[in-house]
């Protein structure tokens, strides 16, 4: 059977073998090492970094819920493709859905940095968009002004895509249900859909 494998893809048997080996061994690699992460991840610095961001920025911060969110955006054309990260800490309480705090922070030398806090609610927020999986916050000024939000629940370091390592399947189910009310909610009192066509009354 290697034989007949190896002969279709055009190498030697002995060939075939060890290629098979290192990718064995690497998956091997990865499955540890993400494992390794995931526990880390339960209680780890950057969760805590997270939690601080939103205790001391946003105003009654304790009251809020937590979570680390991110999105990727894609450039280019199949030849050229350039992908973007963004990341943040998000604030929410089940209890008020007509608003959520967005922090864009980025990571520095192994540290957690912060911009300013921004308040997303109908009072600013041209529509909401996307759905419980990923928020799509319109703020006024066109596609620049887009934040996507996605909180997931397992989040591992793979480099840019991800580069912290923070487990909140917690926080991630109470976001899921908050982003519903949250869109519907700031949609309402916009008078608009989630895609921000004017809904007749």
């Amino acid at each position: 059977m290697i034989e007949k494998m190896a002969e279709m893809v055009g190498v030697s048997p002995q060939v075939l073998i060890i290629t098979i080996v290192v990718f064995v061994v690497l998956f091997i690699i990865l499955y540890i090492k993400m494992s390794l992460d995931e526990k880390k991840g339960v209680n780890s610095e950057e969760k805590a970094e997270i939690r601080k961001i939103i205790s001391n920025l946003v105003p009654d911060g304790t009251q809020y819920t937590a979570a680390y969110a991110h999105s990727k955006e894609v450039y280019g054309s199949a030849r050229m493709r350039r992908e973007v990260y963004h990341y943040y800490a998000v604030g929410f309480r089940p209890d008020q859905p007509n608003h959520l705090w967005v922090v864009p922070i980025g990571v520095e030398h192994g540290k957690i940095v912060y911009t300013d806090p921004i308040k997303a609610s109908s009072e600013n927020l041209n529509y909401v968009g996307g759905n419980a999986y990923q928020l799509q916050l319109n703020f006024p000024g066109g596609k620049k002004n887009v934040y996507l939000i996605t909180v997931s629940a397992s989040n591992t370091k793979s480099g840019k895509e991800c580069q912290v390592n923070i487990q909140q399947k917690e926080e991630a189910e109470a976001f899921e249900k908050f982003a519903k009310d949250f869109q519907e909610c700031v949609n309402r009192e916009r008078g608009v859909d989630k895609k921000g066509r004017v809904v007749k009354g």
